[in-house]
């Protein structure tokens, strides 16, 4: 079986003798970007107010909040999880709210309705599931501090915000789960591919690293599939493949991770699994098809990279494809 252990961006690894920089994964990226966006459009206003009434003192507290979030959140990283970058974002909506409750002019409500454009897209485009309450929390928030505010004739401008939060929230979830799709799930068998592997196992070394929880690794190899292609030729083989990773998705537990690495060949991560339960795991994937294929389990131990657990699986594979 080929290994990934080549694979960089697998090679998540806690061990104390190296220092490495703590990841920053895009969403904490986007929102730390977004955070500095604020904080440079909360400068000019404090800066240039709008009029003699604009809230300038308001102002000052808000750009020192929203450096101080841009840092904390750029110095968690990845330690922070993703539902606490939606709370984040969630509170971020608020308190723009109660800065729309105290704008003193129209123009300054408006100017403060650009912010619920970029969140409901940063929302839509990192957690495309969430974007349609979070359009409710933004249209609830604006028309409520609009009522506060009591500003003149701006029932058209929370429509047209609604509007467009809502379409732009449609428009990019859609296109995020497109995209997604497409760059981490195999196309022919709809598991993860390598790229998905990455991902699935540095948010589940994240989780870990969290509740310290245990992680079982399974590289499975099917037994004969060469021969399979050249007696049916590829076209059977392509089916053989598909069906038997859409019955192996059928029984396999709601957090275990399957994964096709190349040909042939399969990972399962199975979290909160010790080996011996993980045995259980595997013999549902014997049953659920009958394709012959051996497999090498391993504990992902948290001094070690994926890559490296995943090479200790390989020998026992080797091992039980030669005793086969």
């Amino acid at each position: 079986m080929a290994s990934v252990a080549a694979e960089p961006a697998i090679a998540l690894s806690s061990a104390p003798t190296t220092r490495r920089r703590r990841p920053r994964s895009p969403e904490v990226r986007a929102l730390t970007a977004l955070l500095c966006g604020a904080a440079a459009c909360l400068l000019s206003a404090v800066a240039f107010p709008m009029s003699a009434q604009a809230p300038v003192r308001l102002g000052v507290v808000m750009l020192v909040l929203a450096i101080a979030l841009a840092a904390g959140t750029y110095a968690a990283g990845d330690r922070l999880p993703r539902r606490a970058l939606l709370a984040e974002v969630s509170a971020i909506t608020l308190l723009n709210s109660f800065l729309v409750t105290r704008a003193a002019t129209t123009g300054g409500a408006v100017v403060d309705a650009f912010a619920y454009v970029w969140l409901t897209v940063y929302v839509a485009a990192f957690f495309p599931a969430a974007w349609a309450p979070f359009v409710v929390l933004v249209s609830a928030g604006f028309g409520v501090g609009l009522v506060i505010a009591d500003l003149p004739a701006m029932f058209t401008a929370w429509l047209l915000l609604t509007i467009s939060v809502s379409t732009a929230g449609s428009v990019v979830s859609q296109v995020s789960r497109m995209m997604q799709g497409r760059v981490t799930t195999d196309v022919l068998t709809g598991a993860l591919n390598r790229s998905g592997l990455q991902e699935a196992a540095r948010r589940l070394h994240l989780r870990r690293r969290r509740d310290a929880g245990t992680v079982t690794v399974a590289a499975l190899d099917l037994d004969g599939f060469k021969a399979v292609n050249d007696q049916g030729g590829h076209a059977t083989g392509d089916r053989l493949l598909a069906e038997a990773t859409a019955a192996w998705r059928g029984v396999l537990r709601h957090d275990d991770v399957l994964a096709r690495t190349g040909g042939d060949e399969f990972i399962v991560l199975m979290p909160d699994t010790e080996p011996p339960e993980a045995t259980a795991v595997l013999d549902r994937l014997r049953d659920a098809h009958p394709v012959a294929w051996s497999a090498g389990v391993a504990d992902w131990r948290a001094d070690e990279t994926l890559a490296e657990c995943l090479e200790r699986a390989d020998r026992e594979l080797y091992a039980a494809k030669h005793a086969r």
